[in-house]
């Protein structure tokens, strides 16, 4: 598809990449009872924590959070409650070990880990005439692996990806270096605690003494996730986790946006070429918007306002 000429514009005051990020992150107003909370227990034994917003039966739209996030993220909860004042029902997605309560299993995530998704979504199928699924950040990496690597049902309308990672190991390497440095520090302290918290409930299933002597996130994909997963080497794991190989085979209308200034993504998250010869991938690369943010203002994203136009701009009916 033709590249889109994006026109979104942050406010004045937010003049770079870092405040377009960041601000937005601690304005906005969690609003701690917008859900109702659902464990769905999976096939393997453990459960996916699923918040909702029931509105219509016709229409679904399913939230996918980034990396360490939740259903209460800034990003989320402005869309939630964007399009459940529209009338849609909202179903955010917590990837595991990322709910209020921890998993019975001792894993949590990575980029290609769409397995719960596709529960989630042959789950509710059926129940509703149209799906929209969201994802930000590696929450829209994961969407986007599940649109061009698995059979999508018929009423699975649009997917749509903001500041996606599309390529995981440089993206990875780019967030470990000193420019930012705020935010992987705590991304990664974050992680550490959570495997410690994994190794209490698990005895034996993580190395501890080794998690202690990491101080990069790729160090942490390198001896933790990779190998927990199963992979074999780290080539074979980015391979699996990056969605830019499984853009082309997607089949559904899919608008992916990520801001030329975002201080996370590297020149491979811009896939101008795949974009063109695409038949369903829309490519929009504003010249700013931070990382998961877009602001209008501090506390407003334009995220939402994209979303609703994309919709009636492919004509999916779900409007």
């Amino acid at each position: 598809m033709p590249i889109i000429k994006s026109k979104y514009r942050p406010p004045f005051y937010l003049f770079s990449a870092h405040l377009q990020t960041i601000v937005p992150a601690i304005s906005f107003k969690i609003n701690h009872k917008l859900y109702t909370t659902e464990k769905l227990e999976t096939s393997d034994g453990d459960f996916i924590e699923l918040d909702w917003i029931k509105g219509s039966q016709e229409k679904l739209m399913i939230l996918c959070h980034g990396v360490e996030g939740n259903s209460r993220s800034h990003y989320v909860q402005q869309m939630a409650i964007h399009f459940s004042k529209l009338g849609w029902t909202i179903l955010a997605i917590h990837a595991r070990s990322c709910g209020r309560e921890m998993n019975r299993l001792p894993q949590a995530y990575y980029g290609g880990f769409t397995n719960d998704i596709e529960t989630v979504i042959l789950k509710y199928a059926e129940s509703y005439r149209s799906i929209v699924l969201v994802g930000f950040s590696l929450g829209g990496n994961m969407v986007l692996n599940f649109a061009g690597r698995h059979h999508t049902p018929h009423n699975l309308k649009a997917v749509i990806g903001f500041s996606v990672p599309c390529e995981l190991r440089s993206s990875e390497r780019k967030l470990d270096g000193l420019y930012n440095r705020i935010y992987s520090v705590k991304i990664l302290k974050k992680l550490k605690n959570k495997i410690r918290k994994l190794e209490a409930n698990h005895p034996g299933a993580y190395d501890l003494e080794k998690l202690d002597k990491i101080t990069s996130l790729q160090e942490f994909s390198v001896y933790f996730t990779a190998p927990f997963f199963g992979f074999k080497s780290l080539d074979d794991f980015y391979k699996a986790s990056s969605c830019l190989e499984a853009l082309s085979n997607i089949k559904i209308p899919t608008l992916l946006v990520n801001a030329k200034n975002d201080p996370l993504l590297t020149n491979g998250c811009f896939p101008v070429e795949i974009a063109k010869q695409a038949d369903h991938l829309f490519l929009e690369m504003p010249k700013r918007g931070g990382h998961s943010a877009f602001p209008i203002s501090k506390a407003e994203s334009w995220m939402p306002l994209r979303v609703e136009e994309f919709l009636k701009e492919v004509n999916s009916k779900v409007c």
